[in-house]
């Protein structure tokens, strides 16, 4: 039996939002895609390769340094190393170590749990008294730094932490790819127009005007991740201890099939990316997406990315001759707020959410939870009344689509009153209204769910009608 060794950032969403701007998060989006590269983690263990070598079969996600041990005696020495070089370049990244075993990787992983996992949390402030960082309010200020340019740029006194963020940021606008933020790099990248002049937001600002309204002032932060990747795998896993093996490589699978999503979901947009794509990308690694974009073109873009994953990944199975296996799926968290709303709010809340609605589907079915900050508050509906705002599948959303096409026609009078009747739980009164006005039957689409009234037309506030 072969000893893997995989040491990851934990949180990873909550810890590039810990400074709650976007130029905080397009730092730390750059310092973990550098610190756990594959030519990062070859160079890492350049003096260790008869001991250690990168696990090649594991594939290149971003916070995640995965090993292979050629003698298991080396383990707790190579953990130690590893662990001590992603603090120095992840100041306050929580970590965590797994030890797994198996005859390979696809075998070891695909385990129920670890043989050994290892916390490893950031460093707690010990000097209450100090000034604490500008930009995290967390960590004592240790270091002044210009930020901005030109007539804009001021001094700030920032932790470690929080330096090298800004020192990682870059511009979207650098000609020079080292200088640019590295998830929108990557997107570029993919989308295959580097050299076309097309550029990404650099503000939230800007990328609220890019939406269908000239007036937006609102943007959705969508968080997606997969269900059944491990499935899958436990099942391939199989496949090889019946002398029956594939060569079907799931981690370039996922990565084909996420960075595709992805790709088709931009398409879908109404907003023209001849000149700027509307889409400013947090992260963006293995089955795990984390995006801005202008709020009315979030469920389009969801809805897409969702269907597009699944469709991906069932052709290359086909392709390869396992279309019995199970196919994974997308959740996803949509987050509406306004343009200037810290984006650490919309993301904490975005990981409440995507838990929430894998946890009501167990992870078996492309689900969505959303929320509007503006109109519902920061804090989870769920948590507050347990029976409130489901998360519809995606085949219930499909279902559903046409009548809330419907619904988005409407005046916003009509909607609000609407709403204000369906709050009530007073059907007779909203019959009334609604045959009064010729909308009985398309109120009645919506009548015991599973998108019930209230939440349907909280969803088309945003709604983008083609």
């Amino acid at each position: 039996m072969t000893v893997f060794l995989d040491v990851a950032v934990v949180h990873i969403q909550s810890w590039l939002t810990r400074a709650p701007h976007l130029r905080g998060r397009r730092g730390a989006s750059r310092m973990i895609r550098e610190a756990t590269m594959s030519k990062a983690v070859d160079t890492l263990l350049t003096d260790f390769t008869s001991v250690v070598r990168r696990n090649a079969a594991y594939g290149d996600i971003d916070g995640v340094i995965a090993v292979e041990l050629l003698r298991d005696d080396a383990v707790d020495d190579v953990e130690r190393y590893v662990v001590r070089y992603l603090r120095e370049r992840l100041p306050a990244a929580p970590l965590r170590s797994t030890h797994w075993e198996g005859r390979d990787s696809l075998d070891a992983h695909a385990a129920d749990e670890p043989v050994v996992t290892r916390d490893w949390p950031a460093p707690v402030s010990e000097w209450p008294v100090s000034k604490p960082c500008d930009w995290c309010r967390s960590w004592p200020a240790s270091r002044t730094v210009w930020v901005g340019a030109g007539d804009d740029s001021e001094q700030q006194q920032l932790c470690e932490d929080c330096r090298r963020r800004h020192q990682h940021a870059g511009y979207t606008t650098s000609k020079i790819a080292k200088l640019q933020p590295g998830a929108e790099h990557d997107l570029l990248k993919h989308w295959g127009d580097r050299n076309s002049g097309l550029r990404l937001p650099e503000t939230f600002e800007e990328l609220a005007l890019l939406g269908k309204e000239n007036d937006n002032t609102h943007l959705a932060t969508i968080h997606a991740d997969g269900n059944a990747v491990g499935r899958l795998n436990k099942q391939l896993r199989d496949l090889q201890q019946k002398d029956t093996a594939t060569t079907f490589d799931l981690p370039a699978a996922i990565e084909h099939a996420t960075w595709s999503a992805l790709l088709a979901a931009i398409k879908t947009m109404s907003a023209d990316v001849d000149e700027t794509m509307p889409i400013i990308a947090h992260l963006v690694g293995g089955d795990d997406v984390l995006v801005s974009v202008p709020a009315h073109e979030a469920w389009w873009f969801t809805r897409t990315l969702q269907t597009t994953f699944q469709k991906i990944l069932a052709d290359e199975l086909s392709d390869a001759g396992l279309a019995g296996l199970p196919v994974p799926t997308v959740s996803a968290a949509v987050v509406f707020h306004h343009r200037s709303s810290p984006l650490s709010a919309a993301v904490d809340l975005a990981g409440e959410l995507l838990s929430h609605a894998k946890e009501q589907h167990r992870g078996k079915r492309a689900s969505l939870a959303w929320q509007d900050i503006t109109h519902d508050g920061p804090h989870p509906l769920h948590h507050q009344v347990p029976d409130q705002r489901q998360a519809p599948t995606l085949d219930m959303l499909f279902d559903a689509w046409a009548g809330l096409d419907s619904l988005a026609e409407l005046g916003a009078s009509a909607r609000a009153n609407l709403a204000l009747l369906a709050s009530d739980n007073d059907l007779e009164r909203l019959k009334s209204h609604a045959e009064r006005l010729g909308l009985w039957g398309l109120v009645q689409r919506f009548l015991g769910g599973p998108i019930v009234l209230k939440d349907a037309l909280g969803m088309v506030r945003w709604w983008r009608t083609v």
